[in-house]
């Protein structure tokens, strides 16, 4: 049985607090979209009644859809219990709590019996890990021929801006490009089923949803350096976004 909200948080969580106040209510927290979602399921063999995970699920744009489309049920793990209230009440009103399973956790030990999923799916989780660290992690969750369908923020530019270089050396120095991404995959023993780019629009249109949150928190006491920095991360992509992205990697674990 679900726990009914609120959900608790993480202790770590904490320190995010400022940018888990804006971004509150927003069903989706990255770049991404229902189109892409589905495209990458699309990509994945699965068994009849696969036994599935989102980890990182944040408000669970994707964790809804998962179990709406395969219809079994959906472990929805993330840190930020306010994001899971979300997740919650829009799996109630779209009656979809039977398959919904909402629960906090840290997507580092995630407390899922080793060799028990078919089907691990992460958008937009994994740099919180670095892309070696969490597949070494994630894939002892694998059964021998289980999928991970992951977003990974990417490089799509051997030689990207200086503006671009400065971003991401503070948010996530360890970004690799595709074909490194792709190499570190196969040399932990994950096959390479398939990998495709988000589309530009997934990111406006998250984009969008932040400079709402942005305009709606504009007076609100301790917030304005954030919006000032979101709003910088937006014109960084706008002149930039053609040297990185989202890429969606799907790894079979042989």
């Amino acid at each position: 049985m679900n726990p009914h909200p609120p959900f608790p948080s993480m202790p770590f969580m904490t320190a995010w607090a400022p940018l888990l106040h804006l971004f509150q209510g927003m069903l989706r927290r990255g770049p991404g979209s229902e189109a892409s979602t589905l495209r990458a399921l699309s990509l994945c063999p699965l068994p009849a009644h696969p036994k599935v995970a989102d980890l990182g699920c944040g408000s669970g744009a994707s964790a809804l859809l998962l179990a709406r489309t395969l219809q079994v049920p959906i472990l929805a793990l993330d840190a930020d219990g306010s994001a899971l209230d979300v997740l919650w009440a829009a799996a109630e009103a779209q009656g979809l709590l039977p398959l919904v399973l909402p629960r906090c956790g840290d997507i580092a030990a995630p407390e899922i019996l080793p060799g028990s999923l078919d089907l691990l799916w992460s958008e937009g989780a994994i740099s919180h890990l670095g892309w070696e660290p969490g597949l070494r992690i994630w894939r002892e969750l694998m059964r021998p021929g289980g999928i991970m369908a992951i977003t990974e923020a990417t490089w799509f530019d051997p030689d990207p801006p200086e503006l671009a270089r400065r971003l991401w050396a503070e948010w996530y120095p360890g970004m690799g490009s595709e074909a490194s991404n792709l190499a570190i995959a196969r040399d932990l023993g994950l096959e390479v089923l398939a990998h495709f780019r988000l589309p530009r629009q997934d990111w406006w249109d998250y984009y969008a949803a932040v400079e709402q949150q942005c305009c709606r928190h504009a007076q609100t006491l301790g917030l304005a350096e954030l919006i000032d920095a979101q709003r910088s991360e937006i014109e960084t992509y706008r002149q930039t976004g053609h040297s990185y992205g989202y890429t969606f990697y799907i790894l079979r674990k042989a």
